[in-house]
């Protein structure tokens, strides 16, 4: 695959992230998995995790996480602000997408270096392998239009949750509490949910409301 330019992540522009792990592999499978790698999407978007992160409870972190509720020290190491913005987000057993708007110059790229980096080393060691853990870099797709918007939160919240989960509101490794309830993660910050409420509408919102809804959107 060639390299990307990093100049193409315009600041301020959305985009649609995909990744996936090599031959298909199940690398969230397991709810310790998934909460670490929730950890390691928060660390790496403000600094790193704290050298001693092996003697602490990466589970209660990751939770603590999706509550809303503030880290101690003791997790991580704030080193720089924000580098992306999160709209949404899924982990999807083999692959996982974001919604992502970069607030920095090559933010996205940067973030995104450090996560896959970091999850892959962690999944590595914990799993006994060795080698590449995903497919490519990331794959990202830039979010130009309303429709592309609406299509790609639909997506993301409701499609890849309904392969998992008969009722996404009930998987809460992904951002479908935090859009169309009324959870609080420190992923979507209330200023976002604002932004892209005003740009889908209120009704876009409301039509998610009902189980039967939700089974119209995956067809």
């Amino acid at each position: 695959m060639p390299r990307r330019k990093e100049k193409m992540f315009l600041e301020g522009r959305p985009y649609h992230i995909l990744n996936k792990a090599v031959d298909q592999r199940p690398i969230f499978g397991l709810k310790e998995d998934c909460n670490r790698f929730i950890f390691q999407m928060y660390a790496a978007n403000i600094g790193s995790p704290a050298p001693n992160l092996q003697r602490l409870n990466i589970g209660e972190a990751a939770q603590k996480i999706l509550r809303g509720e503030k880290l101690s020290d003791k997790f991580l190491i704030k080193s720089h602000d924000p580098l992306v913005e999160f709209f949404s987000f899924v982990l999807a057993k083999d692959h996982y997408h974001f919604g992502l708007v970069p607030l920095a110059g090559n933010g996205i790229s940067r973030y995104m270096q450090k996560l896959n980096l970091a999850y892959a080393k962690y999944f590595n060691k914990k799993h006994e392998r060795q080698g590449p853990l995903f497919e490519t870099r990331f794959r990202a797709k830039a979010i130009t239009t309303p429709a592309q918007l609406n299509a790609l939160v639909k997506m993301i919240n409701i499609q890849n949750i309904l392969e998992i989960a008969e009722d996404p509101s009930v998987y809460f490794y992904s951002s479908f509490p935090d859009v169309f309830s009324k959870r609080k993660s420190l992923f979507i910050l209330p200023a976002t949910l604002s932004e892209l409420k005003k740009n889908l509408g209120e009704d876009f919102f409301k039509s998610i409301s009902l189980k039967s809804d939700l089974q119209q959107v995956r067809k």
